[in-house]
């Protein structure tokens, strides 16, 4: 498990991180037909101020459904995250997750299980956006549709748990949907996007929704929007002028608005407190400066 750099700009504003769920034979983030890796080929030029990250682990239906595997996940993601921002100029940066599928549990559960460290708690506060792609909120009730998963990772029919034994195997990705509500409920100030699949993958023949409008709705986030494609397509894209991709940038884009500030306004914020009179100026001059100014009067002598 490691954090890989994508790019990183010498005077980067905020991380964008990736993290991948089940992903089939194809490379995370990496389109079937041409392998493009969008957040490389695509992202990168829209966010020239972003660190873009992606996180790589072991992704199998284990990693899931098997004794602690995403709770291992979930703080090796933390722990190498801060080792990455552990310079002094990197530990305040914004963060943005951009998870797809299981991986967006692991995002959560993450984050529910940092905010319960003394130290780990000061990444939380630097979230600013989570976008999930397709990412199940299971529960008690619609715990079967987590059969589907096994069936993606092509598990053979007689090795998939019966009800039983899926219950007790999903006792820990039941626990992460009500923890992380209540993690939102305490007043972090992040934003949620969520999207579910419109288009089925095709699983014994037929065509599967593995995660329809209901599963992906996050507790206490917003509505989840609608992409016209598969569960696996939901992290790949083609072509930038795709229209499932637009809605996916148009968020990346709403967001890196709010928090990216330009240089010359980080020393304006720090000005105050001067006062300009005449032709003879005492404090700073202003020059190209923008931002907010406090305590400045203006007059002539």
């Amino acid at each position: 498990m490691s954090i890989k750099i994508v790019r990183e700009p010498a005077k980067a504003k905020v991380d964008i991180v990736f993290v991948h769920g089940l992903h089939g034979d194809q490379a995370p983030w990496t389109s079937a037909e041409s392998s493009i890796f969008w957040p490389e080929r695509f992202l990168a030029a829209k966010a020239p101020d972003a660190c873009i990250l992606s996180f790589e682990y072991e992704a199998d239906i284990d990693s899931f459904w098997g004794e602690d595997g995403i709770t291992d996940i979930s703080s090796d993601l933390i722990d190498e995250l801060m080792d990455h921002r552990s310079e002094k100029e990197k530990e305040e940066r914004p963060v943005i997750f951009a998870a797809h599928c299981l991986g967006g549990l692991i995002v959560e559960n993450a984050l529910v299980r940092a905010s319960q460290h003394p130290k780990k708690k000061e990444l939380v506060d630097c979230v600013n956006g989570i976008l999930l792609l397709g990412t199940p909120h299971f529960q008690s009730v619609s715990l079967a549709a987590a059969t589907k998963y096994f069936q993606l990772a092509q598990v053979p029919d007689e090795e998939i748990p019966d009800a039983s034994d899926l219950k007790d195997r999903s006792e820990s990705l039941i626990s992460i949907p009500p923890a992380f509500a209540n993690l939102l409920q305490s007043g972090v100030d992040f934003e949620i996007e969520s999207f579910y699949e419109g288009a089925g993958t095709k699983l014994g023949g037929k065509d599967v929704k593995i995660v329809d409008e209901s599963l992906a709705r996050c507790p206490e986030g917003p509505p989840p929007e609608r992409l016209a494609r598969n569960h696996l397509r939901l992290s790949q894209y083609e072509k930038e002028d795709d229209k499932d991709f637009k809605k996916v940038l148009r968020i990346f884009t709403q967001w890196l608005s709010k928090i990216t500030i330009p240089e010359e306004e980080k020393g304006a914020q720090n000005v105050s407190n001067a006062t300009f009179s005449g032709s003879h100026n005492s404090g700073l001059q202003l020059g190209q400066n923008a931002g907010t100014l406090k305590g400045f009067t203006f007059g002539r002598g």
